[in-house]
């Protein structure tokens, strides 16, 4: 019976250690407030229907916000910084997993050619080993995610500020981003400011 205050303590801190404000806010309020109609995937602009749910893409990666946190991994973050941040919705984008999967934590680059990771997809996704890019259509819808990120929880760039930077400026944001970025002020509370107004820095 000693060993059973230590096997409660573990699951207490198991309860607690793990991405479940972020899973929360997936299962409540991402697909069923968000992405509760007809939209497009992240990487590839996949058409999907209502109801039909793919992986949930952190533009800027979880596990660099829970280093930026002082924690190892995701997996054992407990800071009320990195749960916020993890599941802040401006950050959160429907992806399929195989993208989800095949970018990881790797940065965004841009890589010279056009090989395609997924051909059959014909999407133009391009990955290396030292990071990915994704289609251009893309780019700028995730350039404004990461700036928001770094801006409104501090967060290291990791050197991409010029790149994302440059994608804000070559791609303009859409009707859609535009839309989103609405719907995520009514739910969350706030906007992504450099959606209007790019030369916030």
């Amino acid at each position: 019976m000693k060993c059973l205050p230590v096997i409660l303590a573990i699951i207490s801190v198991s309860s607690l250690a793990n991405d479940s404000e972020y899973e929360r806010v997936q299962d409540e309020i991402f697909w069923p407030k968000l992405y509760n109609q007809k939209y497009h995937t992240l990487s590839c602009a996949i058409s999907k229907e209502a109801g039909q749910k793919v992986a949930v893409e952190h533009v800027y990666p979880a596990h660099w916000i829970a280093q930026a946190n002082g924690c190892e991994n995701r997996e054992n973050c407990n800071t009320e910084a990195y749960k916020q941040a993890s599941s802040d919705l401006h950050n959160l984008w429907p992806a399929l997993s195989r993208y989800n999967n095949s970018r990881g934590k790797l940065p965004f680059i841009e890589i010279p050619g056009e090989v395609m990771r997924f051909p059959e997809d014909k999407c133009d996704f391009e990955r290396r080993a030292d990071g990915v890019e994704p289609r251009d259509y893309s780019n700028g819808e995730i350039a404004r995610s990461f700036l928001y990120m770094i801006w409104k929880y501090n967060l290291p760039d990791h050197g991409l500020k010029p790149l994302v930077i440059k994608w804000t400026n070559k791609f303009p944001n859409s009707i859609e981003e535009q839309w989103r970025n609405i719907v995520i002020k009514i739910i969350q509370g706030n906007s992504n400011p450099f959606i209007n107004d790019k030369n916030i820095f």
